[in-house]
């Protein structure tokens, strides 16, 4: 190879193949306008209390049991119980003070789940 030619001089190299390419800009298209309150049509109320029933089942649930892990963990009920007493092994690594840290979190979570749930529920719409 000649190092004196120039690289766009090269047989089978245009000089648009050494230029970068440059991005393409798409334009934002325009929402779809929805629909004003007026024309929309209604939900029925069924579905309405139904979500709503099932808000409340969620975050009953997800508090529940948060506490129950945030809180297990720190009890007798964690260390002796009937199931860790044939497995010597496994007590020994569920009574390790990061396995707790771990649920404990997890519950925490659940319960934080639980809570912004309810705080971030809105009413469904048509």
């Amino acid at each position: 190879m000649d190092f004196t030619e120039k690289p766009e001089e090269r047989e089978g190299v245009s000089p648009e193949a050494a230029e970068p390419i440059q991005p393409v800009v798409v334009p934002i298209q325009k929402s779809v306008p929805e629909e004003t309150p007026s024309t929309a049509t209604p939900v029925p109320r069924f579905v309405i209390w139904s979500h709503r029933l099932s808000l409340v089942v969620l975050v009953v649930f997800c508090i529940e049991l948060g506490m129950l892990l945030a809180i297990l963990p720190w009890t007798t009920v964690w260390n002796q119980n009937s199931l860790l007493a044939a497995y010597p092994s496994l007590k020994a690594f569920v009574q390790n003070n990061f396995v707790r840290g771990i649920a404990t979190g997890l519950g925490l979570v659940d319960i934080w789940i639980g809570i912004w749930e309810a705080v971030h529920y809105r009413d469904p719409v048509k």
